[in-house]
């Protein structure tokens, strides 16, 4: 008659192996505890952040902008930024990131191998609230919270660079005009010296509505040039990077606990596996028979 491993079986593997689970537990115990207390500790610095409307943010649009927030879009380009390599490279060198993670300059892929760190050592998602999160751990709580704080700072710079370069452009487009306008009232003079004007007023008015609309022209010139000028932000820091004395990892608890359960289930299972074959291969004699 067949054999099958039952659930007695199965209740009879830890009272006959009581010791066993008992020797590699404490072993798996001790072992896990020391190797979490070499573990270097890391703390965790974060900056919470809303990415403002390109529109609230431009004097050119801002009349239109139905909100100062701005959208998913918005905040999915404020995370790319974060982990881009134009921002990686800034907080390496800043930071001197090479010797910091004891990896050698000399290697060829130095640069990769740094970088890689860092971003191990990052964190960027999106909360429950759809701010913004952008977190470092690092070795110093200080170091954490200012590495945080200059990637947020760059992150700012990149993403406010084309509504700077446009309004750069539409700048030194208006300065051509408003030259242009000066060359054309210097044009009229000339024309006006030459030619008789039937009255004084005419060529008075003439003057005066060329004079405005360069004065004009030349007034939405100095607002673009402001805009350049003037230290403004294309995020909303809700809460900036502090350093924090709370170590975040390692979670030795967690790890001592998962290990010492990984290796009595381990253990479990080699012997249910053991007590499997035991089972097949008297089957197989008694069939045999």
């Amino acid at each position: 008659m067949k054999r099958d491993l039952t659930i007695i079986d199965i209740i009879g593997l830890f009272s006959k192996n009581i010791k066993l689970f008992i020797i590699t537990g404490s072993v798996a115990l001790v072992a896990s505890v020391i190797i979490s207390l070499l573990l270097p500790v890391y703390y965790k610095s974060t900056c919470i952040l809303y990415p403002f409307n390109p529109e609230a943010i431009d004097p050119r649009n801002v009349d239109k902008a139905a909100t100062p927030y701005g959208t998913t879009f918005d905040g999915d380009r404020i995370m790319a930024l974060a982990e881009s390599r134009e921002v990686q490279n800034a907080i390496v060198e800043k930071y001197n990131l090479l010797s910091r993670y004891k990896i050698d300059p000399k290697d060829p892929i130095a640069g990769v191998k740094v970088r890689e760190k860092l971003a191990s050592n990052m964190a960027v998602s999106e909360n429950s609230f759809s701010a913004i999160e952008i977190s470092v751990f690092d070795a110093d709580p200080d170091t954490a919270a200012m590495m945080v704080n200059d990637i947020v700072a760059k992150v700012d710079e990149l993403n406010k660079r084309p509504l700077i370069e446009v309004n750069r452009k539409i700048f030194e487009s208006y300065e051509q005009i408003v030259a242009s306008k000066y060359q054309d009232i210097d044009s009229l003079q000339q024309a006006f010296d030459k030619v008789e004007l039937k009255t004084a007023k005419n060529r008075s008015d003439i003057f005066s509505m060329e004079m405005v609309s360069a004065m004009s022209d030349l007034k939405a010139a100095r607002k673009s040039l402001e805009l350049i000028k003037s230290d403004f932000s294309s995020i909303n820091i809700i809460q900036p990077a502090e350093a924090v004395a709370k170590k975040a990892k390692p979670q030795r608890a967690i790890i001592v606990l998962v290990s010492v359960f990984a290796t009595l289930a381990l253990t479990f299972l080699v012997l249910l596996i053991k007590a499997f074959f035991k089972i097949s291969l008297e089957n197989e004699k008694q069939h045999a028979a």
